[in-house]
Formats: C-alpha cells, structure tokens, sequence
C-alpha cells in the first residue's frame, strides 16, 4: 500500500479544534501588519523632526549672518550722550573755574533724546564763565545757563575797576581797544555850591582829569571804514561802557564827574609832555588857568 508523504498531506481541520488552529493563525499576521504600520509611522515623525531642527538651524543662520552685515553697513544712532552734568546743587554766580576746581561737574552720559544742542559736552565750555541761575544735581549745563566771567579780568594790584558811560564819540566812535591807555577828560559847566571857585573858574572849562588810565574792557568795538565790507561807512555806537582800572581817588573823582558833567576819553601813547592835571582851561586859554 502507498503511503504519501506527511508534507504532502493537505491540512487536515478537524472539528472545533483545527477551525481555532486557523483563526489563531490569522490574528497573528494581521497584528504583525499594525506593528510594521506603527514602526513606519515612527520612522517618519523621527525624519520630519530632523528635518526641522535643520531647516531652523540653517535660517538662524542667515538671520545671524545678515544682521552682521547690515550692522557694519549702517550706522545705528548712540542712546546716550555725554555732556557737563552737575554733580551738586550749583548756586548762581559760581564761575566755571570753581566749579571744575572743586568737583561740582563732571561729563557723563545723559539720554540722546533729552539732548539739546545748548548742552556743554566738554569742561572747557566752563573757561572764564559764570552761573547765572542755579542748578540742580544731575542736571545737564547749557550754554544758556552761562555768561563771560569778570575773573577773566585782571585789575592791577591796588586798583578799582571802575564803569564810565560815555556818548559813541567821547569814547574814541568805537576804535577804542581793551588794553589801550586813555586820558580822561571833564567838560566843566558848573561848580558846586560854597566851593570858592565860582569868581576864578573860567565856564565852561576843560580840564585833564586824569592820565594814563588802562582800558580793562569796551561795550562795542567797530571795525575801521578800511576794514569794513561795503561802501555804508562805519556804524558809530550811540553809547559807550568803558571798563578802566583807577586809583581809589582817580575811581572818586571820575564817579563825581560822570554823574555832574561830561566825561570824554583820549587814546594816549604816553605823551612826553602832557597838559597839567586837573587844570580847567576856558576860552583863549591854552595852557594853564587863569
């Protein structure tokens, strides 16, 4: 008798036994597809995240790069300014000497917006200046806030600066220069009361009040007609401040004489032989008095 092969058999599926055999089978490759599934879908999330990390790090990048070089191509506007800042509370009239001298200054960053271009961005903006109102620790110093120090004028040792007002052509139509030498001169017209002069003195009369006197500082100064642009000629002031330094006396007798009579100034090279002192010369008088 022939006998098959065992392979060769087919499946033999016997009652309940064989039909859970097969279901058993098939449960077992479907659940084996949704796994493969699971790992694909994996795969391809991993994939997409490194994708991403790349595709960020690369535009960071560009970003980063292009940033660079538009900074190094434009200018970008400073936040901060340096100026004369006060460090103390500053009472008017200090002059900027004082103020550089004891520390109430100094230059530090103040924000660009509240920058004004009256602002002081050095200390030498201080030189021969003084205070005219006060000023509140932190706050920034103006050119405004300044004006020119009279420290910045020297006064002989033993002088007084004295102030004359004088018409534009009594005090030399404005040639007249700081540190020019000036004689004084009065016009007489009257004597004071009870002086014992009013039968000897000739009025009016011109007298040299004083000699020799140095010119400290002018009110206006006008360039001469040569130096002047055009053909309008030279602007003479109407009036005239002069600054002289004066003896005690000579500062006495020109208060006396600017307020009671008129006062006019000659430039003088130091003349070998000038006319006498406080001689008051009158009409067909030319050297002496009478």
């Amino acid at each position: 008798m022939y006998v098959a092969p065992a392979s060769s058999y087919p499946p033999t599926v016997s009652g309940p036994v064989g039909r859970v055999t097969t279901c058993n089978t098939a449960f077992a490759g479907l659940r084996g597809g949704k796994v493969s599934v699971k790992r694909q879908t994996l795969i391809l999330v991993v994939i997409g995240l490194i994708l991403f990390v790349a595709g960020s790090a690369i535009a960071f990048a560009s970003v980063k790069g292009a940033s660079k070089q538009t900074g190094s191509s434009v200018n970008v506007a400073p936040v901060t300014t340096s100026v004369v800042v006060a460090k103390a509370n500053i009472p008017a009239g200090t002059t900027g000497q004082s103020m550089v001298s004891n520390g109430l200054v100094a230059i530090e960053p103040i924000p660009t917006k509240t920058y004004t271009p009256a602002d002081l961005a050095s200390l030498q903006g201080l030189s021969s200046e003084v205070l005219t109102q006060p000023i509140k620790k932190g706050e920034a110093l103006t050119a405004t806030e300044l004006n020119a120090s009279t420290s910045a004028i020297s006064v002989p040792s033993g002088m007084n600066a004295v102030t004359v007002t004088l018409t534009g052509t009594n005090a030399l139509a404005g040639y007249l220069q700081p540190g020019a030498r000036v004689d004084v001169y009065a016009n007489i017209t009257k004597v004071s009361t009870n002086s014992g002069l009013t039968s000897t003195l000739p009025l009016p009369c011109t007298e040299l009040a004083m000699a020799n006197i140095q010119v400290l500082d002018v009110q206006n100064t006008v360039p001469s007609y040569a130096a002047s642009k055009g053909g309008a000629g030279r602007t003479i002031p109407a009036t005239e401040t002069l600054l002289l330094a004066m003896s005690p006396s000579q500062a006495r007798s020109a208060q006396f004489l600017g307020q009671n009579e008129t006062l006019s100034v000659v430039q003088t090279q130091h003349d070998a032989n000038p006319p006498p002192l406080q001689q008051c010369i009158g009409t067909d008088q030319t050297a002496t008095a009478p």
